[in-house]
């Protein structure tokens, strides 16, 4: 024989959380992955596009400055005056 335990005739109360829970209705998830994958892709090409933005201001005013001290130097040579090659002379 077996010694089985021995079961009541009324069934368990159920759990008043599980009876809680069984009554909600599941919200909708909000949460739209292609359009997180878009704004992340997004923002690490605006720090790229920033970069490259910055380094391209940095040439640009390079460039204006080596143009400026170019263009407005003296035309006067401070150097010795050298004498003309012989057969140059008549």
């Amino acid at each position: 024989m077996r010694d089985e335990p021995a079961t009541p005739d009324t069934p368990p109360q159920p759990d008043p959380l599980a009876v809680a829970l069984s009554r909600l209705d599941p919200a909708p998830h909000g949460f739209d992955r292609d359009a997180l994958l878009f704004a992340a892709g997004r923002e690490s090409k605006l720090r790229l596009v920033n970069l490259w933005r910055v380094i391209a201001a940095l040439a640009m005013v390079l460039a204006v400055v080596f143009a400026t001290l170019y263009f407005t130097r003296s035309a006067k040579n401070d150097g010795p005056d050298r004498p003309a090659p012989r057969g140059a002379q008549r």
